[in-house]
C-alpha cells in the first residue's frame, strides 16, 4: 500500500510539475509572487524581470546542471518542494519521512487507475511544452509558456504588468478555476 501511495504522490506531482513550472512569477507557495519577481520594487514587472525569474526557476529545477529539464527532475524538485512545505507548516514530525504518516484506507484500484491518468495528463503537459519532442526542456521552452502568460497580463503592450493589470490576470484565472470545478465528474 505504502509503494502505491508513493507512486500516486509521484504520478500527481508530475502531473503538477509542468503546469506549476509555467505558472508565472515563479509560484513558491504562498506570500505574494508579483514583489517576489519585481526586482526593483517599482510597482510593476518588467519582461526583462519575468525572463529573470523563469531563468531563476529553471536553473533552480535543473538538477543536474545539464542546461535541460527532464520529467524527473521536475518530479524531483516539485516533491522536495512539497516536504519542504510540509515541514515548516508542521505536516512531520521529526524522524518522519513522507508517506509514514497513516492515511484513511483507499481503494487500491482506484488509486492506480487515478494515478495512470495523472501520469498520461503529466506527459502531455509536458510533451506540449516540449516543442522539439527531445524528452527534455531547454531553457527557452520552459521560459516560452511563461512569458506567453506575461504577455497575456500585459493588456497595454507596454512591456510590463502593473498591479492593476496583475490583479486582473488573477480574477481572470480564478474565474476560470471557477468553471473547471464547477464541472460535475466525468466532464
Amino acid at each position: 500500500m505504502k509503494k502505491l501511495i508513493l507512486a500516486a504522490a509521484s504520478a500527481l506531482t508530475l502531473a503538477l510539475a509542468v503546469p506549476m513550472a509555467a505558472q508565472a512569477f515563479g509560484h513558491r507557495g504562498g506570500g505574494d509572487h508579483m514583489a517576489k519577481v519585481d526586482t526593483n520594487a517599482d510597482g510593476t514587472v518588467t519582461r526583462a524581470e519575468a525572463e529573470a525569474a523563469a531563468t531563476a526557476m529553471f536553473t533552480e529545477m535543473d538538477l543536474d546542471t545539464d542546461g535541460f529539464l527532464t520529467q524527473d527532475e521536475m518530479r524531483a524538485f516539485h516533491m522536495a518542494q512539497r516536504d519542504e512545505m510540509r515541514e515548516k507548516r508542521g505536516g512531520m514530525k521529526d524522524g518522519e519521512a513522507p508517506g509514514d504518516r497513516p492515511r484513511r484506507e483507499r481503494d487500491p484500484e482506484k488509486m492506480a487507475a487515478r494515478m495512470a491518468e495523472m501520469q498520461a495528463k503529466g506527459a502531455e503537459r509536458f510533451a506540449a511544452i516540449d516543442t522539439n519532442g527531445d524528452g527534455q526542456l531547454s531553457p527557452v521552452e520552459f521560459a516560452a509558456p511563461q512569458l506567453d502568460r506575461f504577455s497575456k497580463a500585459d493588456t497595454n503592450a507596454d512591456g510590463s504588468i502593473s498591479p492593476e493589470e496583475h490583479a486582473a490576470a488573477r480574477a481572470k484565472m480564478k474565474e476560470s478555476r471557477g468553471k473547471w470545478r464547477d464541472k460535475p465528474a466525468g466532464q
